[in-house]
C-alpha cells in the first residue's frame, strides 16, 4: 500500500504541474485527483497529508498573475508546511495545514473551491491581492476556521450560504469587494463570531434581523453598501458591541432607542442615509463613545442642553447636513477629549458658547451654514476663548448671520490654524491687521461680507498661503506689493472691492496661481505680463 500511495502522490505532482499550461480544466483534473486520494489515503495513514498538499498545489494553478517569485518555494522537492505563507500544526503528526496567509501578495486568479479541503485549517486570510470570482462555497466545509479575511479583493457575487457553517468563525472580514444580493440567514449561525465586517461592497435589502443572534460580536461594518428599510430595534440587543457602522447606505426611519442599550459602544456612525426623526435621548447616555456621526441624513429637534454631561470620551462628532435647530450647548465643552466638531448645514441659531474655548484638544470646528449670530462685541467672545486651542487647524464660521466688527483677537488663534473661512455674513469693520500671525494659514475665505479698510500688509507673512478670497466687500486703497511674497497662491480673488491705484508688478511672482480675480474695482495700469 506505501509503494502505491507514493507512485500515486508522483503522479498527482506531475499532473498538478502538466496543469500550469491548462488552467482551464484545473478544475476536472483536481476534482479525480482529490477522490482518487481519498479512496487510497486511509484516515490513519501518514500520507493522509496528501490532500492538504494537493489543495495548496490547486490554489497555486488558479492563480492568473505572475507568483513565481513569491511562490519559489511552493515546489513537490519542499516539503508543504515550509512552503511562504504555509502554517502547519506544531506538535501533530502527521502536520496538517492549519494557516495560509496571503496577505498582500499582488496575486490575483480565482480561489480554489479545493482549499475547502484543508480540514484542520483555522486561519485564511488572502486580503489585499487582485482575486476575483465568486467565494468557494466549499470554504463551508472548514469547520474549523476560525479567521476568514478575504477583503479588499474584486470577488463578486453572493456571499455563500455554506459559510453559516463554519460555527467557529470568530472574524468574518469580506469587505472591500463587489459582492451582492442580500446577508444570507445562515450567517446568524455564527455564534462565536466577533468581528463581522461586509463594508464597502454591493450588499442590498434590508439588514437582516438575524444579525441580532451575533451576541458575541463586537464590530459590525456594514457601511458603502446599499441596504434599505429601517435600522433593526434588536440590533440593541448586541450588548458587546463597540463598533457599529452603518454609513453611506439607503436607511431610512427612525434611530431606534434601543441602540442606547449597547452601553459598550466606542463608534456609533449611522451617517449618509435617510434617516428622520429625532436622535433618542438614550444615545447620550453611551459614555463609552469616542465618535457619533449621524451627518447627511434628515434628522431634527434639538440637541439637549445636557446632551455632552455624559460623554466624557467623545472625540468626534458630526451632525452635519441634518434639520437640527436650537442652540448650541454649552455642554459640549463637558465633552473634554473633544477634537472634531462638525455641525454645519442645520439651522442653529444664537451664539457660538464661549466656553467652547475649554476643548483644549479640538483641531476641527466646522460651523457654517447655519443661523448662528453675532450682533453685540460680546457675543464674539468665543473667538477669544478659542485661542486657549492650541491644536485648532480648522475654522469653518461660513454662512452664517454673523454681524459687527471681528475682535482682534482672532490674530492670536494657533498657529497651526490651516483654514480659516467668514464667507457669507455681514461682519464689518476691518480685517485684524496682524492676521499674518497665523502663519500655518493655506486658505482664507472672507467673501460676502462689509468688511472695510485695506488689505492687511501682514498677510504678505503667510508664506504657505494658496487660497485668498476677499470677494465682495468694501475693502479700498492699494494693493500690497509685498503680497508678490505669496508664492505658493493658487487662487486669489479681489473681485467687487473698491481697491485703487496700480495692479501691483510683483503678482508675477506668483507661479503657481491658476486663477486671478481684479474685476469691480478701481485698479488703473495693465496686468503684470
Amino acid at each position: 500500500m506505501h509503494s502505491n500511495l507514493t507512485s500515486w502522490r508522483d503522479i498527482a505532482r506531475r499532473i498538478v504541474f502538466l496543469m500550469a499550461g491548462a488552467r482551464a480544466t484545473a478544475l476536472s483534473c483536481f476534482s479525480l485527483l482529490l477522490f482518487c486520494s481519498y479512496a487510497l489515503v486511509s484516515p490513519g495513514s501518514s500520507d493522509a497529508t496528501v490532500v492538504d498538499e494537493l489543495a495548496l498545489l490547486s490554489f497555486k494553478s488558479m492563480l492568473s498573475g505572475p507568483s513565481d517569485g513569491l511562490l519559489a518555494s511552493w515546489n513537490t522537492s519542499i516539503h508543504y508546511c515550509d512552503w511562504t505563507g504555509v502554517v502547519c500544526s506544531g506538535r501533530r503528526q502527521p502536520e496538517r495545514v492549519v494557516a495560509l496567509l496571503m496577505n498582500s501578495s499582488s496575486l490575483s486568479g480565482r480561489i480554489s473551491p479545493f482549499l475547502g479541503n484543508l480540514s484542520f485549517l483555522n486561519r485564511l486570510d488572502l486580503h489585499g491581492n487582485g482575486f476575483i470570482g465568486q467565494i468557494p462555497s466549499e470554504l463551508g466545509h472548514l469547520s474549523r476556521l476560525r479567521v476568514l479575511n478575504l477583503s479588499t479583493n474584486s470577488l463578486d457575487g453572493s456571499i455563500p450560504v455554506a459559510l453559516g457553517r463554519c460555527t467557529n468563525l470568530t472574524v468574518l472580514d469580506l469587505s472591500s469587494n463587489k459582492l451582492r444580493d442580500k446577508i444570507p440567514t445562515e450567517v446568524g449561525a455564527l455564534e462565536n463570531l466577533v468581528d463581522l465586517r461586509l463594508h464597502k461592497n454591493g450588499l442590498s435589502g434590508e439588514i437582516p434581523l438575524h444579525i441580532s443572534n451575533l451576541l458575541s460580536v463586537e464590530y459590525l461594518y456594514l457601511r458603502d453598501n446599499w441596504f434599505s428599510g429601517e435600522i433593526p430595534p434588536a440590533l440593541g440587543n448586541l450588548t458587546k458591541l463597540r463598533y457599529l457602522d452603518l454609513a453611506s447606505n439607503k436607511l431610512s426611519g427612525s434611530i431606534p432607542s434601543s441602540l442606547g442599550q449597547l452601553s459598550s459602544l466606542s463608534l456609533f456612525n449611522l451617517g449618509h442615509n435617510n434617516l428622520s426623526g429625532l436622535i433618542p435621548n438614550s444615545i447620550w447616555n453611551i459614555s463609552s463613545l469616542t465618535v457619533l456621526s449621524v451627518q447627511v441624513n434628515m434628522l431634527s429637534g434639538t440637541i439637549p442642553p445636557n446632551a455632552f454631561d455624559s460623554l466624557p470620551r467623545l472625540q468626534s462628532i458630526s451632525m452635519d447636513t441634518n434639520k437640527f435647530e436650537g442652540y448650541i450647548p454649552a455642554s459640549l465643552a463637558n465633552a473634554s477629549n473633544l477634537s472634531f466638531v462638525q455641525l454645519s448645514g442645520n439651522s442653529l441659531r444664537g451664539i457660538v458658547p464661549p466656553k467652547i474655548g475649554r476643548l483644549s484638544n479640538i483641531n476641527w470646528l466646522q460651523l457654517s451654514n447655519n443661523l448662528l449670530q453675532a450682533k453685540e462685541t460680546k457675543d464674539w467672545n468665543f473667538i477669544s476663548a478659542l485661542t486657549n486651542c492650541s491644536q485648532l487647524e480648522m475654522l469653518d464660521l461660513g454662512a452664517n448671520k454673523f454681524s459687527g466688527v471681528l475682535p482682534d483677537s482672532l490674530s492670536n488663534h494657533s498657529s497651526s490654524l490651516w483654514f480659516l473661512s467668514l464667507s457669507v455674513n455681514e461682519i464689518t469693520g476691518s480685517i485684524p491687521k496682524d492676521i499674518g500671525n497665523l502663519i500655518s494659514l493655506q486658505q482664507i475665505d472672507l467673501s460676502n461680507n462689509y468688511f472695510i479698510g485695506t488689505l492687511p500688509s501682514s498677510l504678505s507673512r503667510l508664506n504657505k498661503l494658496q487660497a485668498l478670497s476677499v470677494y465682495s466687500n468694501n475693502i479700498s486703497g492699494l494693493v500690497p506689493s509685498t503680497i508678490g511674497n505669496l508664492t505658493e497662491m493658487n487662487y486669489l480673488d479681489l473681485d467687487s472691492n473698491a481697491f485703487s491705484g496700480s495692479i501691483p508688478s510683483t503678482l508675477g511672482n506668483m507661479t503657481n496661481l491658476l486663477a486671478l480675480g481684479l474685476s469691480d474695482n478701481n485698479f488703473i495700469g495693465r496686468i503684470p505680463i
